[in-house]
């Protein structure tokens, strides 16, 4: 659907009462359901005073709805009069606006008049809000709080509302339009959560994909507005604002399960730039912990203790932020540690790192499959090459083998440690041939001597499997083997691995024969 303009509340109530006296209640009813199993394909105002739609029935069928005079609608559908096509599309189009249909086909069934406030609402004046703060998001959730009930299949009908929201502050000073689009985001992002709590849990997994993929641009531009926030520099109104928000999270259930986002980094990517602010954040963490003290006895509870961590991590107060993120469970929280001890990596502070990464170690020990593993894995990797006299980075590396193979192999690599490699590749039994060629020629070159034991273990493997295809790959992984040894003039070594294999395997004639053939026995 696509809304270009809206009727005016006047016309939106004349039109309202002309369909409520004009088509039949059984019309109605047939309307009403071919809006709610999406009949209707498009809908939109056009010139100020029509609706226009396309409703797909026996076939496609385009109606006109004329708000100066409803004797004047058309449909190209065999019925004279009204019918209900025309009905659909007043439903869809009632919905496009942010209002509800089932409220709107509940009044005309029962005969009721239009609510004064369903579709009274006054056209957005930016002049009268912009100095309001504290009332920027009840007027969102009074001119689209149901927009979300629009949102069956995709949050498109959302795209509309931030546009409109941003459009009513783009004229306004340029520190009170960015808290406003800011709240505008969480506003859509909210209204998000509600489509998505109404999915059925057959398909919810599909609109989970579905819908995170539409709200992840405005979740980075919202976090785009949180970075050009300027504590120091914040007026009065813009102070009050920042307030709004902060009562937001607030007020939100942020431990609710089955969400769409993390709201959780919504807020700290606000306290991000409002840390500095010794004031703002004593006063948080004062609401913080009595909100702790409050809540201490339930269970399944992660925010409030994680948000009190995030600020003793500010403190320089790791400790405490490590003890506060025990109380937690370790999957909804480990990220945060990864944040924390990224940071810590950043400035080299090694004591403290080493404290963080034994925390995302004793939780990952226990629940490998959190999200945070490949970032400790990496951070591992970070350690080992700025301090690369502590083994505890490897150490950890190590420990967490199979699951970690790719990054210690890459590690490896990496830093030229070939023997490192060549003994994991050992480990894990991979063969020559199942390595990049590439890496194969530079490791060749680089040291051509840790490459003998793979060779001599596959080449082994190739003749236990008895047979002449498995001789054959024992051959050619010989010829290449011989390369290595007189490349680095090991001619001697390299006859006698030879001999050593004619005479531990003399009675595989088939071996034997594709040894001559292929040119090792002479």
């Amino acid at each position: 659907m696509s809304t270009f303009f809206q009727l005016e509340d006047g016309r939106l109530r004349a039109l309202e009462a002309a369909i409520a006296s004009g088509i039949p209640l059984d019309v109605l009813e047939k309307g009403f359901d071919y809006y709610r199993r999406e009949k209707v394909l498009s809908v939109q105002a056009m010139e100020g005073f029509s609706v226009y739609g396309v409703v797909k029935g026996t076939a496609i069928y385009a109606v006109t709805l004329d708000s100066d005079d409803f004797a004047f609608s058309t449909c190209t559908c065999p019925v004279r009069g009204s019918c209900k096509h025309m009905a659909a599309v007043f439903y869809a189009y009632y919905a496009s606006v942010g209002e509800s249909p089932d409220e709107l086909h509940n009044r005309m069934l029962n005969g009721l008049a239009p609510e004064p406030g369903a579709a009274e609402r006054p056209a957005a004046d930016p002049s009268s809000l912009e100095h309001a703060p504290d009332r920027w998001l009840d007027d969102m959730e009074a001119r689209h709080g149901e927009t979300w009930r629009q949102c069956r299949h995709s949050l498109h009908p959302l795209q509309s509302v931030l546009t409109a929201i941003k459009a009513a502050s783009k004229l306004w000073n340029e520190g009170l339009r960015r808290l406003h689009w800011m709240h505008g985001i969480v506003f859509v992002l909210e209204q998000a959560e509600r489509a998505y709590g109404h999915t059925d849990s057959y398909s919810r997994y599909y609109y989970e994909m579905a819908f995170a993929r539409m709200t992840e641009p405005w979740i980075n531009q919202y976090q785009e507005l949180a970075a050009e926030l300027d504590p120091a520099a914040l007026t009065p109104e813009e102070r009050a604002a920042v307030n709004g928000l902060l009562a937001f999270f607030h007020a939100r259930d942020m431990d609710r399960e089955q969400q769409l986002h993390r709201w959780e980094t919504l807020y700290f990517a606000l306290w991000s730039r409002l840390i500095g602010d010794a004031g703002w954040a004593a006063k948080e963490e004062a609401l913080l912990r009595a909100e702790l003290d409050r809540t201490k006895e339930e269970r399944g509870l992660f925010f409030v203790p994680m948000a009190l961590a995030f600020l003793a991590f500010a403190d320089q107060r790791d400790d405490d932020a490590m003890a506060l993120l025990g109380k937690t469970a370790f999957n909804r929280t480990a990220l945060l540690a990864s944040d924390c001890a990224l940071q810590r990596l950043e400035e080299r502070n090694w004591p403290k790192l080493e404290a963080w990464m034994g925390y995302l170690y004793g939780g990952l020990s226990v629940d490998r499959k959190s999200k945070a593993f490949g970032p400790f894995l990496t951070m591992c990797r970070l350690a080992d090459r700025q301090q690369p006299d502590n083994p505890s980075w490897q150490g950890h590396l190590v420990s967490f083998l199979p699951y970690s193979y790719s990054a210690l192999t890459e590690h490896w690599l990496d830093q030229r440690q070939y023997e490192k490699w060549a003994d994991l590749q050992l480990l894990f039994g991979i063969e020559p041939d199942e390595i990049d060629v590439q890496l194969v020629r530079e490791i060749g070159k680089a040291a051509p001597r840790v490459l003998y034991p793979l060779y001599h273990q596959a080449i082994d493997g190739a003749i236990r499997s008895r047979n002449r295809q498995g001789y054959r790959q024992a051959v050619k992984l010989m010829k290449r083997l011989e390369k290595l040894y007189k490349a680095e003039q090991q001619g001697e070594a390299w006859s006698r691995f030879v001999d050593g294999i004619v005479r531990k395997h003399q009675r595989l004639r088939a071996l034997q024969e594709e040894l001559w053939r292929g040119k090792i026995v002479t």
